[in-house]
């Protein structure tokens, strides 16, 4: 997804994806915390009050995405959480955002496995 981040404090930033309803498809995102070389945390903010649970995509959306990296043996372990999901309205934003941040984590092996 495109976007406007870096990494300092404060800072806002958006991604953008496919508008439904009354959602434009703008996730707005801060840089809630930075610890170099160990932690990133940011708000993940999208979706539409309007759209409720029963429109499957694109209701309202209030999380953060902590991703953390801890030295282990000679590699280091990267861990991503993505919480703040609430059920049942954001049942679809979660189950297809899993598969996602799963191709990420895969991708992001295999770019260290070459590195």
């Amino acid at each position: 997804m495109p976007n406007d981040f870096e990494p300092v404090v404060g800072k806002r930033f958006t991604f953008k994806t496919r508008p439904i309803g009354d959602w434009d498809g703008t996730v707005q995102c801060e840089v809630l915390e930075i610890v170099p070389h160990r932690r990133l945390v940011y708000s993940w903010k999208g979706g539409s009050q309007s759209n409720d649970a029963s429109s499957n995509y694109g209701s309202h959306l209030d999380s953060v995405v902590t991703w953390t990296l801890q030295p282990e043996g000679r590699g280091t372990r990267l861990r991503l959480v993505h919480s703040g999901f609430r059920s049942p309205q954001n049942d679809f934003a979660y189950d297809a955002m899993s598969p996602g941040w799963g191709r990420i984590m895969g991708r992001l092996a295999e770019i260290a496995a070459a590195a």
